[in-house]
């Protein structure tokens, strides 16, 4: 890994679940000083047990290992990570915890304003000289690794000058006034804990050998091009963007702490196309205003989000859907994720699958004219942008630019439909098999009742 390209950043992009999983693992075991993680979601699942073992794996062998998670999911797992930080080279903390650990909902009720906010950042760093950022949580549907239920995602590793960067924002939060050790807020556990888990984590591991998930990690094509040393790395200039996390605590209207004025900045005005990649979308007045005018002034504008039948939020559906029509009118090429092929691409891909399932799109990235892509954490929508802390990466690289518009000009029609006009009405267009929908595809009347009714109540800001 050797970085004869000062001033730049090798980036490589990760596209399939099963590589972005393997990636992490492959490179905990090849740690020798220090992982630091970062993580809005860390279910408790296969893939975060795996993951926890390889963790605690490092650390007997002398690593120092920093996790830092956002205490929105934790309710059902710091009993665990309380056990891990026994460990002498295990520290984790808890961000804007949760004053009743009981109780959440009640701190939730009591102090709504900052609870709703929350370190939504995604962030693996080893050894201060790789890191791998993007939309990816810890967790099953991240990873591929569940049968039923999937996210379209992207996450980029990267080496060189920009590691440094994203440790330096890792200390940031772990540093924070908001971030608490495990500890002290569940109060201090005792050997046999560690003991204890140690067990649990290397039986699981051992009884999870001969599962369909492991064995695909063990026969990953990736890996063992990641261990020889042969990823073709893709040297750019980048900038590594990210919320400073006083945005939790500050004003909505107060904007100094808050990456998106500069990203939007450096990103400019495309010239001949812009693509746009957002799960939850709500791109509000000013949004529609800014997409509409750059397809008025001839500019090739294309949006792809979550279909109601592939998203996993409903109100932000509601939230969404009033500017579609605006969207469209203006020259906008709306597109939204069908939730259902997912069986059908999973075995074009050769995997083994079981069952039926469904996707929904996880991933955030957008590239303008070829020449520069966004690939983080950061939806469009006033979540991210008020809300949560976020962060990113802004290559300028015609590469992975070119592999995103790649994707969207020859693949995306097969997993989304095109959201036109006819007669004043919205359709839902499957370009490959020329159906049309008149309402919104796969999904009953009582989930579009819904989404009205939740579309009746002034909460966008919220979503």
């Amino acid at each position: 890994m050797g970085n004869n390209h000062p001033g730049l950043s090798g980036f490589y992009p990760l596209a399939d679940g099963v590589d972005a999983f393997v990636a992490r693992l492959a490179l905990i075991d090849s740690a020798e000083h220090t992982i630091d993680v970062q993580y809005y979601l860390y279910h408790r699942q296969q893939t975060t047990i795996l993951f926890t073992a390889f963790l605690l794996k490092a650390a007997d062998r002398g690593v120092r290992i920093r996790l830092l998670l956002d205490d929105l999911s934790q309710a059902d797992s710091e009993l665990d990570l309380a056990a891990l930080a026994v460990h002498p080279n295990i520290e984790v903390r808890l961000f804007n915890p949760f004053p009743n650990r009981r109780f959440r909902a009640l701190g939730f009720v009591t102090n709504f304003s900052q609870l709703s906010r929350r370190m939504h950042n995604k962030s693996f760093i080893v050894d201060n000289r790789i890191f791998i950022t993007g939309g990816r949580n810890i967790g099953n549907a991240y990873f591929s690794a569940e049968d039923h239920s999937e996210f379209i995602d992207l996450d980029v590793m990267s080496v060189g000058e920009i590691v440094p960067e994203a440790s330096k924002a890792f200390d940031l939060y772990w540093n924070h006034q908001l971030s608490y050790p495990v500890e002290d807020l569940h109060g201090e556990r005792d050997e046999q804990s560690l003991i204890d888990i140690t067990k649990t984590l290397s039986t699981y591991v051992e009884q999870n050998q001969q599962s369909n998930y492991v064995e695909q990690l063990r026969e990953s094509a990736f890996v063992k091009r990641l261990l020889h040393d042969e990823i073709e790395f893709d040297w750019q200039k980048s900038v590594l963007f990210y919320d400073h996390p006083d945005k939790v605590m500050n004003d909505v209207s107060e904007k100094s702490a808050n990456m998106s004025p500069m990203l939007f900045k450096e990103m400019g005005e495309p010239k001949q196309k812009a693509i746009i990649v957002s799960p939850y979308f709500i791109p509000r007045e000013q949004g529609v205003k800014l997409l509409t005018n750059w397809a008025k002034q001839g500019v090739d504008v294309t949006v792809l989000t979550n279909s109601l039948a592939a998203t996993d939020v409903s109100a932000v559906h509601a939230g969404y859907k009033k500017y579609r029509e605006d969207l469209v009118k203006g020259g906008v090429k709306l597109w939204e994720l069908k939730p259902s092929d997912l069986m059908a691409i999973k075995r074009k891909a050769g995997r083994k699958v079981t069952g039926s399932s469904q996707a929904s799109l996880h991933a955030k990235t957008m590239t303008f004219d070829d020449e520069k892509i966004f690939v983080g954490t950061m939806n469009l929508d006033p979540r991210s942008l008020d809300l949560n802390t976020e962060m990113g990466v802004l290559i300028e690289s015609e590469k992975l630019s070119r592999f995103l518009a790649h994707w969207v000009d020859t693949q995306m029609p097969e997993y989304a439909w095109k959201v036109e006009l006819k007669d004043n009405d919205l359709v839902w267009l499957d370009t490959v098999s020329n159906e049309q929908f008149d309402e919104e595809p796969q999904t009953s009347s009582w989930r579009r009742f819904q989404v009205w009714f939740i579309s009746l109540f002034p909460i966008e800001d919220e979503l």
